[in-house]
């Protein structure tokens, strides 16, 4: 017998052309998943001066910003009783989730194309794991969020009404996610052919966000206007339902409420069809 090891075997597979088979693949490379989670974490830190404090101030600057502006320097009613850094922080959760997201995705490609031109994994993975700074964001608002309710509630009652409606805080979360998916796996394609993408998207976002109701309540729209508010802007009627989960307060039409969470589900099926799509043009940019 020869003690000659034995040939290491490669096998060539081609890439799944399918929407089972890519995720079948995405499955198998699921440990993957959490590398490229961490590396897009760390890379929106990595090289500046500050380094992990700009995950923490990235979220806290605006919206302290926005508070002084709106509750001091120029108040806003949000005809409730519910005080203004509250009202603005139920409705800001999710649309930074959406927002965070959406400026990320298309330096997400760019980030990782290092790692992609060594090795073979699935590139749906990229911008499903382009969330990543979000997560530290959304636990530092929420933490900023939990400060305003402990002072308004030691000096007087509670300002939040927790309940069953509390719930409809997941699946709002939920629906930013996925609306910034929509658009950033589109836009980090693109972004490789034109950069300009990557500084224009955060602009692009704060501009959508004075035609969301992050700022002011919904009754600030003429109520014949409203409609085109919640047809062509889908996160205006999820922001006006977390506002409703966290603070009791708040109304909402349950065909509105239909219509922009479909959209989003829309929206998002077209996002991964047209990156699984692109996905198999981008070597040379790659």
């Amino acid at each position: 017998m020869s003690s000659q090891s034995a040939a290491p075997v490669i096998v060539i597979e081609a890439r799944p052309d399918t929407i089972p088979a890519t995720l079948r693949a995405m499955w198998r490379y699921r440990g993957f998943y959490g590398f490229l989670f961490k590396e897009i974490l760390l890379r929106k830190a990595r090289g500046t001066l500050l380094g992990a404090w700009w995950l923490i101030l990235r979220p806290l600057i605006p919206a302290i910003g926005y508070i002084s502006a709106f509750s001091v320097i120029a108040p806003i009613s949000t005809g409730h009783d519910v005080p203004y850094p509250i009202f603005f922080l139920s409705g800001f959760i999710p649309w930074r989730v959406f927002e965070g997201t959406l400026t990320t995705l298309p330096r997400a490609l760019m980030w990782t194309r290092g790692i992609m031109q060594r090795t073979y994994f699935p590139r749906l993975l990229v911008p499903l794991a382009g969330f990543g700074p979000v997560v530290i964001e959304l636990a530092i608002l929420a933490v900023l969020l939990a400060g305003y309710v402990g002072v308004a509630w030691y000096g007087g009652e509670m300002p939040l009404r927790l309940g069953w409606h509390t719930w409809l805080l997941l699946p709002c979360l939920l629906a930013a996610l996925m609306m910034a998916l929509a658009f950033g796996m589109v836009l980090s394609v693109v972004a490789l052919f034109f950069r300009d993408i990557i500084f224009t998207v955060g602009y692009v976002a704060q501009l959508v966000m004075f035609a969301t109701p992050v700022l002011y309540p919904v009754t600030f729209v003429p109520e014949k206007y409203r409609w085109v508010v919640y047809t062509f802007n889908p996160m205006a009627e999820v922001v006006t339902m977390s506002r409703l989960a966290l603070t009791g307060r708040g109304e909402y039409e349950p065909w509105l409420l239909v219509q922009s969470f479909a959209t989003i589900l829309v929206l998002f099926a077209l996002g991964v069809t047209f990156f699984l799509r692109a996905e198999r043009h981008l070597g040379d940019q790659l």
